[in-house]
């Protein structure tokens, strides 16, 4: 009896004394570490919001995610306070054009405003063809700040283009051969524009899975339902020039092919109804191909209120520095005449059916993601980017969700969604701190007080006071 007491008294002694000589959580390693502790964790996936919050970063990388107390940390660690405060993945704009000349510019106002990662679909507006591939690397071996970059080189079209600025393919193998040329430049991509026909879209697609590069397409005179059905990756301009071509009835295309931009409007919204089949067919293709859309509601918007400096001043031009401001010509009037004139007004009803589309995007299951046409005159680099999740939320997508497009949905339209686009460990250390809560108020998204790239930390005031004014 004795040595029984004495046995279950020692055990007893020990196990208190391991409860009040160990610290609780995880013993974590490494060198350096950075803890952000205490804000509340949106982390860009179907998870619900997880207060007060624990995020350990290692180098470039997110190490662990979890709940205060979960782990336990090296004495060199530093720990960040963020209390009251809101964690995101860095946001990721689909649609960046940079002009010659104000890249960098650019670049810094689109990572002031959260934006840690970017496409650039294709180089325009005189720029040459590698300008997408040498901001890239600039941007990668840190000789200048901006987000991570998949580019293009030239816009594609055939067999007439639209724009001086484009390769102008006249046959299949034309297109075959620019693919490949594009191909070894290193592009993360290439873009097809308006005129493309079906044959053309199908090589493209052919020769682009050869060199695991992507194709996105702008165009009109292939339908989206076929370019998806031959499997391009991602459609921009949902709200114009876009799905819309092929709602119209099919006798009625061919006489639209000769009307004018408010002409076509005016005619296709007389015509075009969203409940007949054909739209579920448009959905139907999108979402079995997996096709990634980025509606950049904010540019349809500008294009049908151009009149209405109510509306285009919330884009908050005064926010750019004089730099980019010159690349949009002398004023909005000569950049977009066709927008301001009295006559084009009519153009504004668009606008309610570009959102609604979305909307219906959006309820069936297509794919979206977050773009803004950055380049385009009022199109302020990153304030654009928050126009559009507000237009997105206006449209009636929960801000939960159109935070996913934002952050997730850019990812895996990428194909990087094992990269970035969620905080979760052995992703890279791509996060925004807010000061507000973005659920309650999406406008609450420019609340940004911190952005975290690659593990390294900028702040919105110091990115926007380097930019030369």
């Amino acid at each position: 009896m004795h040595i029984k007491s004495i046995t279950k008294y020692h055990i007893l002694y020990l196990f208190i004394l391991l409860l009040a000589c160990s610290k609780p959580g995880e013993l974590l390693n490494g060198e350096n570490l950075v803890v952000l502790e205490g804000a509340t964790l949106i982390d860009g996936t179907d998870n619900k919001p997880l207060p007060n919050s624990v995020v350990v970063i290692d180098g470039e990388k997110i190490s662990r995610v979890g709940n205060k107390g979960d782990f336990n940390y090296p004495d060199n660690a530093e720990i960040i306070d963020l209390e009251g405060k809101y964690l995101l993945p860095g946001f990721v704009d689909m649609h960046v054009h940079p002009r010659v000349g104000v890249g960098q510019e650019t670049l810094m106002m689109l990572m002031a405003f959260g934006i840690t990662t970017i496409r650039i679909p294709g180089v325009g507006f005189q720029a040459p063809d590698n300008f997408g591939l040498e901001l890239k690397s600039k941007v990668a071996s840190g000789s200048i700040i901006g987000p991570r970059i998949f580019t293009g080189a030239k816009i594609i079209e055939g067999p007439t283009k639209s724009f001086p600025d484009d390769i102008e393919v006249k046959s299949v193998e034309e297109m075959r051969k620019e693919v490949q040329r594009q191909a070894a430049m290193g592009v993360d991509l290439v873009k097809l524009y308006w005129n493309t026909p079906p044959s053309f879209i199908a090589v493209a697609v052919e020769e682009a899975k050869k060199y695991d590069i992507q194709v996105v397409g702008h165009i009109r005179n292939s339908s989206w339902t076929e370019a998806a059905r031959l499997g391009i990756n991602s459609l921009v301009h949902s709200g114009h020039n876009g799905p819309i071509w092929e709602l119209m009835p099919v006798e009625e295309q061919d006489s639209l092919r000769n009307l004018s931009f408010p002409q076509y409007y005016d005619h296709f919204i007389q015509e075009v109804n969203l409940d007949l089949p054909v739209f579920d067919r448009v959905v139907e293709a999108l979402i079995e191909n997996e096709v990634t859309v980025d509606p950049t509601l904010v540019i349809m918007q500008t294009l049908t209120h151009g009149d209405d400096l109510g509306i285009l001043r919330q884009l908050e031009p005064e926010k750019a520095p004089e730099s980019i401001l010159t690349t949009w010509e002398s004023g909005w009037e000569k950049a977009n005449p066709a927008a301001v004139r009295s006559s084009y007004t009519s153009l504004k009803k668009m606008f309610p059916f570009s959102l609604e589309m979305v909307n219906r995007f959006y309820i069936m299951g297509v794919r979206l993601a977050v773009g803004t046409d950055v380049g385009m005159p009022w199109i302020t680099p990153g304030v654009s980017y928050h126009r559009e999740l507000e237009l997105l939320v206006e449209s009636g997508i929960p801000n939960n969700e159109v935070l996913k497009m934002a952050t997730r949905n850019g990812a895996i339209g990428l194909n990087q969604e094992s990269n970035f686009g969620t905080i979760a460990p052995n992703l890279s250390a791509d996060l925004i701190v807010l000061g507000k809560d973005p659920l309650k108020d999406i406008k609450n998204s420019r609340s940004i007080e911190l952005i975290i790239k690659e593990g390294k930390r900028y702040s919105p005031k110091g990115l926007m006071n380097s930019i030369t004014k």
